[in-house]
């Protein structure tokens, strides 16, 4: 009977109870999509834009980082993507789409990466990646970032894959950073290759370790640094230092210059007082010579006894009397000639006149 006078007060209750659990859950659903939507279009504002004039490789980088960031359909990641484009770059995904209406984000991204991007292929890409050294006063730390990018686009061409990155990255690091670099040293990098640290956790113990190498340093200056002065101070004390020492050795400088300048002028003297020298004293000595010696050199004639001529040139007929009678003369002056040149040095003829004095004397002799 109940049953056919309608539902009772219960029954009532309980439909009320399931529609009301219907409109939340419709409603939860509605709110869901609107807060879904809302950050849709903020994270469709967080893209660059790109027309095909700018920058590609940097808009690639941040554009490809938000799209794997967000958890929403592939239609709605494709949406924003387009929303971001203009100009030929637009025009590319507008042919795509063409073709294929439900083309995926990443053929949209490989599609503009042939167009804007570079040429390079896998193996360009990882041979930059292989060449790339540390420089002279670059920290490791930022050799390592600069490092990680030329990874990724390796990454992104297809040449190394992402469960290599790890092993590929340590082993170029400790093939391109400097040789003995004390941080390699103190974090083993070389002993940890066989499991290397993912790029958080190099890039953190990297870092800290700079920082600790980097005060270290600093304590150290502040050690050996004298007490109570100050870098102004020591600037000071080594600038009047090195003033001094300059003074010093301008000093040196110059007075060797004058012994050089005086030895310079002493030898101009002596050479220009060297000829007016050797004729004084070869005057000198003409003066010393008795003028009965002076002038031509008198011969002695053994064939016809005359002065003036030697026997050998004589055209005369022989006189024996008168050379006969000459010889004890002759004899006496030689004896006389050959006295006086050794007792009197200032006077001597010299080597070759001793001997043309002896030869006369002993011709005298044996004639």
């Amino acid at each position: 009977m109940s049953g056919l006078l309608g539902p009772g007060p219960a029954a009532s209750s309980s439909g009320a109870a399931a529609s009301a659990n219907d409109w939340a859950k419709a409603l939860g659903q509605i709110l869901e999509k609107v807060v879904l939507s809302q950050a849709m279009l903020n994270s469709c504002r967080e893209l660059r834009l790109f027309a095909g004039v700018e920058e590609f490789e940097p808009w690639l980088e941040h554009t490809t980082e938000m799209l794997q960031e967000w958890a929403v359909p592939e239609a709605e990641k494709r949406r924003c993507l387009i929303e971001s484009l203009s100009g030929p770059a637009l025009d590319v995904i507008r042919t795509l789409k063409l073709i294929d209406p439900g083309v995926s984000v990443k053929d949209c991204l490989e599609a503009l990466d042939h167009t804007f991007g570079s040429v390079e292929g896998p193996e360009d890409s990882y041979c930059k990646f292989l060449n790339s050294r540390q420089q002279i006063g670059e920290k490791i730390s930022a050799y390592i970032q600069r490092l990680e990018r030329l990874l990724q686009r390796a990454v992104m061409r297809g040449a190394v894959t992402a469960e290599q990155m790890d092993r590929t990255r340590l082993a170029q690091i400790v093939r391109g950073a400097q040789y003995q670099n004390p941080i390699l040293l103190h974090l083993r990098l070389r002993e940890r290759r066989e499991h290397p640290p993912s790029y958080s956790q190099l890039i953190k113990e990297v870092r800290e370790e700079e920082e600790r190498q980097a005060a270290s340093e600093f304590w150290e200056a502040q050690t050996l640094e004298p007490a109570g002065t100050t870098p102004l101070q020591m600037a000071s004390v080594l600038m009047v230092s090195t003033t001094e020492e300059l003074a010093q050795q301008m000093q040196v400088l110059t007075e060797r210059i004058a012994e050089l300048q005086s030895t310079i002028d002493r030898a101009k003297t002596s050479r220009n007082k060297a000829p007016l020298t050797v004729a004084m004293e070869k005057s000198a000595f003409r003066a010393t010579i008795p003028p009965g010696r002076r002038g031509k050199r008198q011969f002695f004639c053994y064939r016809c006894g005359q002065d003036g001529h030697s026997a050998g040139k004589c055209h005369n007929e022989e006189n024996p009397s008168l050379v006969t009678n000459l010889r004890p003369r002759i004899r006496g002056g030689l004896q006389s000639l050959l006295c006086r040149d050794t007792m009197a040095p200032s006077n001597r003829l010299g080597q070759g006149g001793t001997r043309d004095v002896r030869g006369l004397f002993r011709k005298s002799l044996l004639a």
